[in-house]
């Protein structure tokens, strides 16, 4: 709200000069000197003095419109961020429980998993969606499993038990995926055996505390692969 004294424009253009407040909302910004009165602009007319204080005024309403509208701007892009990061989260907790599901259902009339991986035949068995398969020799036909972070997903049997190997996941996306008791329950499903970074490995259960621990000490570039090793 500009001073009252806008009502008297020789009166406003001195308070401009001196300094006034510019109230926006509850909050009041004091203009400091303001625009100093020039000997011409002493000289003009009431009108002429009003419209020069009006200048000064439109300025700092400016400046002001677009801190905010930056502070806008900043505010839609992290909350962006933050969304899809939690959205591909959720995709990827979606992802490890379905793989888990289907590779015991094509093995559940067979004694072991095999010592190969399975992905292949989680595709043929139309066991994965579309969204998660890959041409990676650009034959036509699918033959890879890829995460929605741009990484790899692969499977692989280990005798009585089976693995998923997932790559390049964030770290901050590892610390709320990762987390079992030492009963093999977790985020990401049941059975779990153990998990590891490549480097470390845990297998009696990972606390959400120590999870980020787990998940910084060997990350690159802020991603780490992750390979979890479940029972039947």
């Amino acid at each position: 709200m500009l001073p009252v004294s806008r009502r008297d424009p020789i009166r406003f253009a001195e308070e401009l000069q001196n300094g006034w407040q510019l109230h926006f909302g509850s909050l009041a910004f004091r203009t400091g000197r303001g625009f100093p009165l020039t000997n011409a602009s002493k000289n003009l007319s009431g009108e002429d003095r009003l419209e020069f204080a009006e200048r000064g005024a439109t300025l700092i309403e400016a400046v002001l419109f677009t801190v905010i509208a930056l502070g806008l701007v900043i505010g839609g892009i992290v909350f962006f961020e933050q969304a899809s990061m939690s959205a591909r989260t959720n995709d990827s907790v979606r992802m490890m429980a379905s793989l888990q599901s289907q590779v015991r259902a094509l093995f559940q009339s067979q004694s072991t998993f095999g010592t190969s991986e399975v992905s292949s035949l989680l595709i043929s068995a139309n066991a994965v969606p579309s969204s998660m398969q890959s041409d990676t020799d650009n034959d036509g036909e699918n033959d890879a499993l890829v995460n929605s972070f741009g990484g790899d997903v692969v499977v692989t049997g280990a005798t009585k038990q089976f693995t998923i190997k997932l790559t390049k996941v964030p770290v901050d996306v590892c610390t709320r995926i990762i987390p079992f008791d030492d009963l093999g329950n977790g985020v990401i499903g049941t059975g779990i055996a153990k998990i590891s970074d490549g480097t470390d490995t845990d297998t009696d259960g990972l606390s959400a505390s120590d999870a980020a621990t787990f998940c910084g000490t060997n990350a690159t570039g802020g991603i780490v692969d992750l390979t979890w090793t479940f029972d039947r």
